[in-house]
């Protein structure tokens, strides 16, 4: 099945709306500010290439907060919620996107979903602050380097847990080679996975 038929099956299945491509400079631009020149357009992961990054995670949901950088209208958010994470966070920084999330989840049933705390945030995310502890980090190609190379360092310098970045469409992937503390421990055609043990303070 291709990765948009595949896209609307679960939209309907779930009785929400993922499947889009949307360009941000078309939808609300003076709403998301100056780093609309950095943002990448909205397009979902396919279902079954999320599914797959997903289950290379090398540690227990159930000890961890799950960060979706660029949750767009909330897919990856709804399928990582299947498994039991002590958080799930999707952070996007468009308003109508964001929006459109907050109503799909509204929708999905909550009694399929196993994370029981799951937000939504309207903020860039080169300036959130991450939770404490565990994290487990999805990105799907969101924004170029000048932001993601923000995003790494903090993440480099997090200490309090262990930190597993999935990064679907890795064109920025050497931000994450050059000198940062983080492994490369899986690797698909299509995305990464890094890892990052906590630091000594």
């Amino acid at each position: 099945m291709s990765g948009r038929r595949a896209g609307l099956r679960f939209d309907a299945e779930q009785g929400v709306t993922t499947e889009a491509l949307i360009f941000l400079g078309d939808l609300d631009p003076e709403a998301v500010g100056a780093n609309i020149e950095f943002a990448t357009h909205y397009e979902p992961t396919p279902v079954d290439e999320a599914e797959q990054l997903l289950s290379l995670v090398p540690i227990a949901p159930e000890r961890a907060a799950f960060i979706d950088l660029g949750s767009g209208m909330g897919r990856v958010v709804l399928l990582a919620a299947r498994r039991p994470y002590r958080q799930i966070v999707g952070v996007e920084i468009s308003p109508a996107l964001h929006e459109v999330a907050r109503e799909n989840l509204g929708r999905v049933d909550r009694t399929r979903l196993r994370c029981r705390d799951i937000r939504l945030v309207r903020r860039d995310a080169a300036r959130y602050a991450f939770p404490a502890g565990d994290l487990v980090v999805y990105m799907y190609n969101p924004f170029r380097s000048v932001v993601l190379e923000r995003i790494v360092g903090k993440l480099a310098a997090e200490r309090s847990g262990e930190i597993v970045v999935l990064y679907h469409t890795p064109l920025e992937r050497e931000l994450f080679e050059r000198g940062a503390p983080f492994t490369l421990v899986a690797q698909t055609p299509f995305g990464i996975v890094y890892r990052r043990v906590p630091t000594a303070r």
